[in-house]
């Protein structure tokens, strides 16, 4: 496993970037999603992501 992420763990003691805030914005959507499951009008959910979010 360490050998599978190692330039990823390289660089975060190299330039202390890591994906925390990627993976954060992916929580905050799949709960969007779990909450409002079943929504049926696709445009009307990008509309309600984009206030979520905004």
């Amino acid at each position: 496993m360490i050998e599978k992420h190692e330039t990823e763990i390289v660089t975060f003691f190299d330039r202390g970037h890591t994906n925390a805030k990627a993976e954060q914005l992916n929580g905050k959507i799949q709960r969007f999603v779990s909450n409002n499951y079943g929504l049926k009008d696709k445009d009307f959910a990008l509309y309600r992501i984009a206030g979520y979010f905004s």
